[in-house]
């Protein structure tokens, strides 16, 4: 099955959301530490239980997407957003007492968590096994065009105004709304009609595939070196690099525009071969990159080490999508992928946990200190993602059937 207009109109709408969460919520540690004197160590620990929260809905999202449609959630998440938003920028405006953002940030990031799972599955719904990795290689491009644009423009807003940020983000994610309700439909017949029940049974469930579980281990892992990204460089580059905050948007518009550029080659470079041997090489880029920021002189070798980043993220990003989906069930797959959803965003979450107080701690102590915990976690997941390819059927680790078939087919002799 080809990829349909309502694939492209999705990712045009995920793009478009992204650029308008991009250009708020990475200086949304910024604004606490800077603007309102919140500790690091604080700071980090708000964001990361606030992603938590965000987790421990996921799973909830992937069933109730099962059951109602897709497309029901996407919308439903998107609208909840949009005004949660625009909570938060008034709360700014009003210079509020911090503990209104306590609570309407993990709210907004509880309500986005039914987004992710619900969008995923609506992608694996309509593409075969061999196809996901092209299929979320092409999604990330839309998100990261968004994440090129969101960063830049909201690090000249910020020297301005962070109100006027985080309003136009609530824009942004009620125009996403409006765009997903009226173009994207869901397949007919996948949803149920009727929630399962289940509740943690069936998380336990989908965990009793043991594969599938260690597969959300090194999910685990992976995503609390990918969290680095937003929060502990952005902490980092200000505190200890010297950046300014128009100097931390171009590192992270590097990283979209480059996933923009080139994902689309590494994707068919990657197409054919085993994913997981993608995600262990993605995960070294991902630890040198990181290392290498840690040691950064300057603004330019700081945005070079973005550059070994962002070729890990082209590599693990779709591919840790496109495992998860091939790992589930046709007839789960949102309860799969609400699953890997709460590892990943309880890895995200403690990654940040990890990072923000490691340079809050460890940095004025050893600069670079918390860099190599982030490398070791790079290393032990791609240790693991190693292992899981030889415990994985060829298919599901993203062989087509006529690799398959070529591989089972003796060569002529000369």
């Amino acid at each position: 099955m080809g990829l349909t207009s309502s694939f492209w109109i999705l990712t045009c709408a995920e793009g478009l959301m992204t650029a308008g969460y991009a250009v708020s919520f990475p200086f949304l540690a910024i604004y606490l530490n800077v603007q309102r004197g919140l500790p690091m160590s604080w700071v980090g620990l708000f964001l990361a239980s606030s992603m938590l929260v965000s987790s421990s809905v996921q799973f909830v999202g992937g069933e109730v997407s099962d059951a109602v449609g897709r497309r029901n959630v996407m919308v439903g998440s998107l609208a909840f957003r949009a005004l949660n938003v625009a909570a938060i920028a008034w709360a700014i405006n009003g210079g509020w007492p911090l503990w209104t953002l306590f609570v309407l940030h993990p709210v907004g990031m509880m309500a986005g968590g039914f987004f992710h799972p619900a969008a995923r599955s609506w992608v694996a719904d309509r593409t075969p096994p061999a196809g996901r990795l092209k299929a979320y290689g092409f999604l990330r491009m839309g998100n990261n065009a968004g994440w090129a644009l969101g960063p830049a423009l909201g690090g000249l807003l910020a020297a301005g105004s962070y109100t006027l940020m985080f309003f136009v983000t609530a824009l942004v994610f009620g125009l996403c709304a409006a765009i997903v309700a009226a173009a994207v439909r869901d397949m007919p017949g996948m949803a149920t009609g009727r929630f399962s029940g289940a509740g943690l049974s069936g998380f336990r469930s989908a965990l009793s595939n043991r594969v599938f579980l260690r597969f959300c281990a090194f999910t685990f892992t992976m995503s609390a070196v990918m969290s680095q990204l937003v929060v502990s460089t952005s902490l980092y580059s200000k505190s200890f690099l010297g950046l300014s905050e128009r100097e931390i948007g171009l590192l992270f518009s590097i990283n979209g525009l480059m996933v923009v550029l080139c994902q689309y080659i590494v994707t068919r470079v990657l197409e054919g071969r085993r994913i997981t041997a993608g995600l262990a090489a993605g995960a070294l880029l991902y630890s040198a990159g990181y290392l290498f920021f840690g040691y950064a002189p300057t603004f330019f070798f700081a945005a070079a080490a973005i550059v070994v980043v962002t070729c890990g993220e082209m590599v693990v990003s779709p591919g840790l999508q496109a495992l998860g989906a091939n790992m589930a069930p046709k007839a789960e797959k949102g309860r799969y992928l609400g699953v890997q959803g709460v590892f990943q965003q309880a890895g995200s979450s403690t990654g940040i946990l990890i990072g923000s107080n490691a340079i809050g701690l460890l940095s004025p102590l050893y600069r670079e200190a918390p860099w190599f915990i982030i490398a070791a976690l790079g290393l032990v997941s791609a240790a693991g993602f190693a292992g899981l390819g030889r415990r994985l059927p060829a298919e599901s680790d993203g062989l087509r059937p006529r690799d398959l078939l070529a591989a089972q087919i003796p060569a002529e002799p000369v």
